[in-house]
């Protein structure tokens, strides 16, 4: 296993920790690590994974830290990574019958269940990444928290993480 892999594994332990022990948990095997360029909550005959509430991460990306040119430390040039991890929730939106909209009520729970789940992610990156010693990462930059949705029936955000880190040559 890769060092991207490993690092994603630790925060998504730490993230279903911090998801199941906040307010309306989703179920454990609905928190885990996804792949491909996006999350797409998905959508069965006996399944909403909004509904059921879905929590990822995933590796966004890893690229290379040193520039063309940058000639110092050639030797290590080919092992410096920064690591792009993602984490979300997916929830179900408020919804009403076809006669109303959803009402003051449900946007203040919607909103408070987001908080929670946003809350989760920063003690997701304190539980992973507080005590790097000893870790395969060498650094860490928390990335903006993003909300998305309403889209369809699901509304949720995602949290970036960056980890500089060595890959394994």
């Amino acid at each position: 296993m890769t060092n991207a892999i490993v690092l994603a594994q630790e925060l998504l332990a730490c993230l279903e920790t911090a998801l199941l022990a906040g307010p309306n948990p989703p179920p454990a095997n609905k928190i885990m690590l996804r792949a491909g360029s996006e999350v797409t909550p998905l959508l069965g005959t006996s399944t909403d994974e909004c509904c059921t509430g879905l929590g990822w991460v995933r590796i966004a990306g890893i690229s290379g830290v040193k520039q063309l040119g940058d000639l110092d430390n050639v030797a290590c040039f080919t092992q410096e990574r920064t690591l792009t991890l993602e984490m979300g929730t997916a929830r179900c939106a408020p919804s009403a019958p076809i006669s109303g909209v959803p009402t003051e009520d449900q946007w203040l729970a919607t909103a408070l269940q987001l908080d929670a789940d946003q809350g989760a992610m920063e003690a997701a990156i304190c539980c992973a990444f507080g005590d790097i010693e000893g870790s395969a990462a060498e650094e860490v930059a928390v990335g903006p928290y993003e909300p998305f949705g309403v889209d369809g029936n699901c509304i949720g955000g995602t949290m970036q993480v960056f980890v500089r880190m060595t890959a394994c040559c």
